[in-house]
C-alpha cells in the first residue's frame, strides 16, 4: 500500500473520531517517509544482525496516560532502561489520549517526520493501524532476539495479531470487561451474583424490589456490551469480520431482553456520549444507587477506593453452555514502520524491557492492568494486590481466558454504531425492528469496505 493510502486512510480515522489537535511531537532519529524492514536472508532464515543496536541512539516514545503514579512509573522504568546499556536513550512523552495519538501519527506521516519509535495504542486500533501498513510486524524481532513470546498470554498476543497469525504489537497495558457488583447489599438480601443469562433477568428484578435500587447498569460502551453480546448469544456480533450477524434470533432476543429490563426499572442505560460511561457508572454504584455494572477490569481499583461497602467482581454473564469471556482492550505497544531500522531495533530493546516479568509484575500491582506474562501469575508476586483489592483475584486468574477481539479492522467503529443504536433502543421509544436493520445495514457496509 503507497504511503499517500496509508496517510488518508490514518487522517479518516482521525477525522472519523472528531479529534482536536495538539501540539506535535518530534520522534528523534525518526523519518516518517519509511525504512528498511528486510531481515531474512536468501535462505529464508532471519539475519539476528539485522535487529541489533550498533551505535548511540535517542529515541521517543508517546504515551497516553495522565495518571500522575502511571507516567512516574514510565518514567523510572525508561531511566533504568537507560542506564542498563549505552547505546539507547528513550525519552517518554505524554502525548494525549489514544485519538489523539493516532492524530498525531497521522500528522508525522502528512508531513514525513516526527514519527515516534514506539507508542501505546488501544487494542482495538491496533490491526486498523496495521491494515494500513503504519505499524511494524513484530515476528522476526521475537526470532532474532530470541525473546521468549511462550510467555506472554496467548490470547493477548492473538489481540495484537493479524488472521494470519503476524503481530503488530506487544500486550502492555491490558484490560478486560468484568462486572463489578456491590457485595455487601448482596449478602443482605441473600442474593448472589447471577451466573447465566437467565438467573440475571430474575435476579435484576429481586433486587430492584428488595433494595428499591437499579440492578444493573449497561454502559455505553462498544467495549463492554460487546462482550455481553458475545456471552449471553455465544455469537461475534461483527460475525467473521466481514458481514454481521446482527439479525441472528439470539441478538435479537437478547436487544428485547434487555429493553424489558430498561422500562421496567430493574437496569438502566448509562451514559450520554460513546464511551463515556465510566464516571457515571461508578458514581452512581458508590452512592448506592447502582448495585452492579460492567466496567474495565481496572476499574476495580476506583470502585473499591470510593466506595464503603465490600466490591467484587466476575467475567461476566453467559447465556450458553460455555464459561463467560472477556476480550482484550487497554494498551499495546506497537513500533511504527516508517522510521529507520535502527529507531526499530532500539524501539523493540525497550519494548521488550518494558514487559519483562519484573517490570509487569510491578505494573500490574501498581495498575490493576493484566500481568501480561504468564511467569508473573505463576511467582505470586500478586499477593499483595490481592491484599489490597480482593476482586482483583477473579479478574487476573482469568488471564489464561482473555481472548482478541474481531479481527476486522473496523471492530471498535462498528460496535460503536451498534451501542448508539442499543441506546437508541433504550433510552427512548425508538422502533426496534427498523432502528436495527438501519444499523446493520450500515455495519454490514463498513465490514465489507475494509
Amino acid at each position: 500500500m503507497k504511503m499517500k493510502r496509508r496517510i488518508a486512510l490514518l487522517l479518516a480515522l482521525a477525522l472519523s473520531l472528531g479529534l482536536t489537535a495538539c501540539g506535535s511531537g518530534d520522534g528523534s532519529g525518526s523519518d516518517a517517509s519509511g525504512g528498511s524492514t528486510g531481515g531474512s536472508s536468501g535462505s529464508g532464515e532471519t539475519d539476528a544482525s539485522f535487529y541489533e543496536v550498533t551505535e548511540p541512539i535517542t529515541i521517543e516514545f508517546w504515551h497516553n496516560y495522565t495518571n500522575e503514579a502511571r507516567a512516574n512509573w514510565l518514567q523510572s522504568v525508561a531511566e533504568s532502561f537507560n542506564e542498563s546499556q549505552d547505546l539507547i536513550t528513550v525519552e517518554c512523552v505524554y502525548i494525549g489520549g489514544y485519538p489523539v495519538i493516532a492524530e498525531q501519527v497521522a500528522g508525522a506521516l502528512a508531513a514525513g517526520t516526527g514519527l515516534p519509535a514506539m507508542s501505546t495504542i488501544n487494542v482495538p486500533r491496533v490491526l486498523n493501524f496495521a491494515d494500513s501498513e503504519v505499524v511494524e510486524p513484530l515476528d522476526d524481532y521475537f526470532t532474532a532476539t530470541g525473546t521468549d513470546l511462550s510467555d506472554y498470554f496467548d490470547g493477548m498476543v492473538d489481540s495484537v495479531s493479524s488472521l494470519d497469525g503476524t503481530i503488530y504489537g506487544l500486550p502492555f497495558g491490558i484490560s478486560s470487561g468484568i462486572c463489578i457488583y456491590n457485595e455487601t447489599v448482596l449478602e443482605e438480601i441473600g442474593l448472589p451474583f447471577p451466573e447465566t443469562w437467565e438467573e440475571f433477568k430474575v435476579w435484576c428484578k429481586d433486587v430492584h424490589e428488595a433494595t428499591g435500587k437499579v440492578a444493573f447498569g449497561f454502559p455505553y460502551d462498544f467495549n463492554y456490551m460487546n462482550n455481553f453480546f458475545i456471552n449471553v448469544t455465544g455469537l461475534d456480533p461483527l460475525g467473521d469480520g466481514t458481514k454481521s450477524v446482527l439479525d441472528d434470533p439470539k441478538i435479537m432476543e437478547f436487544v428485547y431482553d434487555m429493553k424489558e429490563l430498561v422500562d421496567a426499572g430493574y437496569c438502566s442505560w448509562v451514559g450520554t456520549s460513546i464511551n463515556a460511561a465510566q464516571d457515571d457508572q461508578l458514581a452512581a454504584f458508590v452512592l448506592g444507587e447502582l448495585i452492579a455494572y460492567t466496567d474495565t477490569s481496572t476499574g476495580i481499583v476506583k470502585a473499591i477506593d470510593s466506595a464503603d461497602f465490600e466490591v467484587n467482581t466476575a467475567v461476566g454473564i453467559t447465556g450458553t453452555d460455555q464459561p463467560p469471556i472477556t476480550t482484550s482492550s487497554g494498551a499495546a505497544l506497537v513500533i511504527y514502520a516508517g522510521n529507520d531500522q535502527a529507531v526499530k531495533n532500539a524501539a523493540f530493546q525497550f519494548a521488550t524491557y518494558l514487559t519483562s516479568a519484573e517490570n509487569i509484575a510491578q505494573w500490574a500491582v501498581d495498575t490493576c492492568m493484566y500481568p501480561v506474562r504468564k511467569s508473573v501469575l505463576e511467582s505470586g508476586a500478586l499477593e499483595a494486590l490481592y491484599e489490597d483489592y480482593p476482586g482483583s483475584r477473579n479478574v487476573f486468574d482469568n488471564a489464561a481466558n482473555v481472548v482478541a477481539k474481531n479481527k476486522s479492522p473496523a471492530m471498535q467503529s462498528c460496535m460503536e454504531v451498534v451501542v448508539d443504536a442499543l441506546g437508541q433502543i433504550l433510552k427512548g421509544d425508538a422502533d426496534i425492528e427498523s432502528t436495527w436493520a438501519t444499523m446493520k445495514e450500515e455495519v454490514d457496509y463498513m465490514l465489507a469496505d475494509t
